[in-house]
């Protein structure tokens, strides 16, 4: 199986999206080490969850979630 390099300080506006998920998600507990951050990120990507962390900017500047608007 091939390993997956995955540097976050060429992917700074989803480093941040990912640091600001985990310290939602996790409160007090939270790790944004390195390894970490890589280590939740591919945990996003393997589960097809990476929309997440825009669901989770939205919250953060808005208050609301994505169910709570109605597009256009």
């Amino acid at each position: 199986m091939k390993k997956e390099i995955i540097n976050l300080d060429n992917m700074p506006m989803t480093k941040a999206l990912l640091i600001d998920y985990i310290m939602f998600m996790y409160g007090e507990a939270y790790d944004i080490s390195h390894e970490y951050l890589v280590m939740e990120y591919l945990m996003l990507k393997r589960e097809n969850r990476l929309h997440e962390l825009f669901q989770q900017e939205l919250l953060d500047n808005t208050g609301a979630l994505e169910e709570d608007f109605i597009w256009r």
